[in-house]
């Protein structure tokens, strides 16, 4: 038997599973290989292991969903540059802005809810926020871009001051007219989005509190923005590729030492410190675009929040200011038609800096995660889940 099928029903991960680790083939396994596989499969243990073998990765998870259920989740390689400990399924890693599709599917919760509208002035829920000519932004400029804040000049000691940075974003005044152009909102984004929350919801939960209440604890996943102080040790610390270490310059490198610290995976800086698991991004999007588990879990969206949530706000061929070049928003989510045309129309999700994704394909039924300790240039199409994707896209259609 070449592949082990794990009976997945109860997806309430329990001590006596975490400490199977069980290996997906039979043979002995180099770089540390374990994890769940579906029979059909094992070309994504072979295309996985093959970025080891090529030193792509140092350690690094991936998974994925098909109509609903678990089709595979490996991890492989090694927790930290010591290798003496392995990256398994269940290590976390900080993935960057693949957060942003986490908080995107926080305020399309709140959306459905009845807490906010996408079309509605932000100063409705946040009169504050209606100083400096920023006074007609939409909720919609906020979650596509548009708000023309894609910057804010503060010490990076300051990012896990909330309050602090509301209130300087609230004393700001655009680079544009909002709404007439889009830049992408690197960090801005997850403070906006998140403080929207924040004003609407009745409880008044931070908006980590939020999505670990409305959705993590839902749907059962370990995605974290605001990382308890008991579970750092999970955390696998993020290196540098060479490529990366030789291009960077010093503000880079200190920001990239600054997010290993533990006490900004504490703190809530939603456009770029979520914590997860690969299993997790990916039924994540699964429990957005269909119920989980045979049923056992419901969809997190329905149908008609689903097609507000992600559909364009981005002119065709608009250039983005901040990045300058061509991309698709949504309301926070990244459009991935012209992509992964691959995945058939109307697939979402967003990627994080270094490599990190989490996506779903509607039209195939099937979601996507990537995490990995290594950050390297990422590209969806790269050697390290190019080829896996490809090789995916055939298996379905």
């Amino acid at each position: 038997m070449d592949y082990i099928l794990l009976d997945r029903s109860n997806l309430k991960r329990s001590p006596i599973f975490d400490s199977l680790n069980l290996p997906v083939r039979s043979e002995p396994i180099d770089y540390n290989i374990r994890g769940f596989i579906k029979p059909g499969w094992g070309f994504v243990r072979d295309i996985f292991r093959d970025n080891f073998v090529q030193e792509r990765d140092l350690g690094a998870s991936v998974a994925a969903y098909h109509q609903g259920s678990l089709v595979f989740e490996l991890g492989g390689g090694w927790f930290d540059q010591s290798q003496t400990k392995p990256y398994d399924i269940n290590t976390l890693q900080l993935v960057f802005s693949t957060t942003k599709g986490l908080v995107a599917a926080a305020v399309a919760l709140a959306v459905q809810q009845g807490l906010l509208d996408y079309s509605a002035l932000v100063t409705k829920y946040w009169p504050e926020y209606g100083q400096n000519g920023k006074e007609n932004t939409k909720v919609s400029d906020i979650l596509s871009h548009r708000a023309g804040l894609p910057d804010i000049n503060e010490p990076f000691e300051m990012y896990v001051n909330w309050t602090v940075m509301i209130h300087k974003l609230e004393k700001m005044a655009p680079s544009w007219p909002p709404g007439s152009a889009y830049g992408y909102h690197a960090l801005t984004y997850g403070w906006l989005a998140g403080e929207l929350i924040r004003r609407v919801d009745p409880k008044k939960r931070s908006l980590g509190q939020f999505v670990k209440e409305e959705i993590s604890d839902l749907i059962n996943i370990d995605f974290s923005i605001g990382l308890p102080e008991n579970r750092e040790h999970l955390v696998s610390p993020l290196v540098l590729s060479k490529a990366m270490t030789n291009g960077a310059n010093g503000s880079d490198r200190t920001i990239f030492t600054q997010f290993n610290d533990p006490r900004v995976h504490r703190a809530e800086i939603p456009g770029a410190n979520g914590i997860a698991t690969a299993w997790s991004i990916a039924r994540l999007y699964s429990g957005l675009i269909g119920d989980l588990d045979n049923g056992g879990f419901k969809r997190i969206l329905n149908e008609d929040t689903l097609k507000l949530a992600t559909r364009s706000n981005t002119p065709k061929d608009e250039i983005d200011l901040s990045m300058q070049m061509q991309r698709s928003f949504a309301m926070g989510f990244l459009l991935y038609d012209d992509i992964l045309p691959q995945f058939g129309p109307n697939s979402f999700g967003h990627g994080g800096f270094g490599g990190s994704i989490g996506f779903c394909a509607p039209s195939k039924n099937f979601s996507f995660a990537f995490a990995m300790n290594r950050l390297d240039v990422e590209s969806v199409n790269d050697q390290r889940i190019g080829p896996m994707l490809n090789r995916i896209a055939e298996y379905l259609s």
